[in-house]
Order: C-alpha cells, then sequence, then structure tokens
C-alpha cells in the first residue's frame, strides 16, 4: 500500500471539545492523501470516547493511544514514531485548519520546511495574523518563531532528531534554529492562512516560562560574542538611521547582500 503524503498528528489532554473541532476540520478537508495520528495523554473529559467513535467513522485515523506521558513534546515524539508520511504536520486539540482546502494547496514538492500564515485568535472579533518572511536567516530565528501549526516539516528531519523533553515550551522552535539555520535544510514560504490556533494552549499561556527556556538554549549553544554580533548586525538593519539614509536601490540591495552574508558566516560558524 502506498505511503500517505501527509501525516497529521493531534496530541490531546483533556480538551474534547477541542478535539472535536480539530477532528472536524480535517474531516472536511478536500485533500485526502493523509493519515491521522491522535496521542491523547490519558484524558479523563471524553476525549477518549470521541477519539473511538472517529475512528469508526474514518479510514485516515492510522494510531491512536490513551496512556499518561511527560508532556506535550514527549507526546508529539510519540506520534512522529508512527508515522509514515512524506510530511508531517502537528495540528493540536483546539487549533483547526482555516477552510477545507488547505491541504490541496500545499506543495509538497520536497522543501524541508514548508510554513504558511497562522491566524491567532484571541476572541470573537479579534485576532492576528502571522505571516513568517519569504527567507529565514539566523537573526530572524533567534528573535521570532515560525508558527508550527502552519508548518509542514519533511519527515527526514525528524530520522535523527525528535523534540527535546527537557524543555516545556521551545523544543519546536530548537528544532526550526537547529535545521533551518545550523544545518541549512531548504525552507518556502506559502502565502496562505494555514491554521486557526489556540491562543489559550500551553505555549501561548507561559510566555515567560518560553522566554526563559528560549535564553537558557541560546546561553547554552551560542557564544556569546557570535550571539552578541548578531544582535548588533539586527539593531544596525533596524536602526533609524538606516531607513532615513537615501540610498539607491542598487547599493540597497548590495547592502542587504553584504548582510545576509555575514549572517551566513556566523551560522556557519555556530556549525
Amino acid at each position: 500500500m502506498k505511503e500517505p503524503s501527509l501525516s497529521i498528528i493531534t496530541v490531546n489532554f483533556n480538551n474534547n471539545l477541542g478535539l472535536q473541532k480539530t477532528i472536524r476540520s480535517i474531516q472536511s478537508q478536500s485533500y485526502t492523501d493523509y493519515e491521522h495520528i491522535i496521542i491523547d495523554a490519558n484524558s479523563m473529559d471524553g476525549s477518549k470516547e470521541t477519539i473511538a467513535k472517529y475512528a469508526a467513522e474514518t479510514p485516515h485515523l492510522s494510531y491512536w493511544v490513551s496512556e499518561p506521558d511527560k508532556g506535550v513534546y514527549d507526546g508529539m515524539n510519540k506520534g512522529i514514531a508512527h508515522a509514515k508520511g512524506e510530511y508531517i504536520f502537528f495540528l493540536n486539540s483546539g487549533d483547526f485548519l482555516f477552510d477545507g482546502n488547505v491541504l490541496d494547496s500545499i506543495p509538497f514538492d520536497g522543501t524541508n520546511y514548508i510554513c504558511g500564515n497562522l491566524r491567532m485568535v484571541y476572541s470573537n472579533t479579534e485576532y492576528e495574523d502571522i505571516i513568517p518572511p519569504e527567507e529565514v536567516d539566523g537573526l530572524f530565528l533567534l528573535k521570532s518563531f515560525l508558527p508550527h501549526p502552519a508548518s509542514f516539516i519533511h519527515h527526514s528531519l525528524f530520522e535523527s532528531q525528535t523534540y527535546r523533553t527537557d524543555y516545556r515550551i521551545v523544543s519546536d522552535w530548537i528544532h526550526m534554529v537547529d535545521n533551518i539555520v545550523l544545518k541549512g535544510c531548504s525552507y518556502k514560504h506559502v502565502n496562505i492562512l494555514i491554521s486557526n490556533f489556540d491562543s489559550t494552549g500551553l505555549s501561548s499561556t507561559n510566555g515567560s516560562i518560553g522566554l526563559y527556556e528560549r535564553n537558557r538554549w541560546i546561553k547554552e549553544n551560542i557564544p556569546a560574542r557570535i550571539y552578541a554580533s548578531l544582535m548588533e548586525l539586527d539593531n544596525l538593519k533596524n536602526s533609524i538611521l538606516g531607513s532615513i539614509i537615501p540610498m539607491a536601490n542598487e547599493k540597497k540591495r548590495r547592502t542587504q547582500k553584504r548582510m545576509k552574508k555575514a549572517v551566513l558566516l556566523l551560522s556557519k560558524i555556530l556549525k
């Protein structure tokens, strides 16, 4: 039997209503070349019954389990271990695909990291669209992130490196930095809304923990002088001086190329 192009992994813990919303958005897709994997952390709110009912209704649920785990990244790693798709996409309970044609719009062309746009919903009337850049370098990722629920990651990137379980919030960010910046994997931005993100989730309600973990990883993995140089370069790029000095387009492009080369050089040093 042909393996699916896409493995959708959903991690859930006591979020039955959110899980139902996630499942409905997947069932509504016009795209069908996928498998769905659900890892439940021994929920006691009816989630297991929802999954069992879903399993009886669809051939796409290839694996599910409900058992205690060591946190969200442990659950995601369990899903990866059972995934057979060329690409892996994490859509956790409460998050849902933007419309029924999203997956049909993704070019699964072998690019290592395909990333679309994410809508963070704060209320019925308030939301924010997160739009990743067309190109990603060390400067961007050391200060920001790519939206995980809008990212399609080639399965090969997990063959020797799954998510670290000693971090609660930022293991997906660490995986991005390691692969996109330090290992130079290919990246593509697709300018479409992929999913709506549950703003009450773990990472969105633990900002201080995420900042602490990010700083901890940077301190342990990036020499202080190199990190300071990167931040100095970023400050120069975003300085008011840089915006008020008139430059011809060609000169501006040459300057941007030199800055990009400097970032790539510093990134190579980190290897």
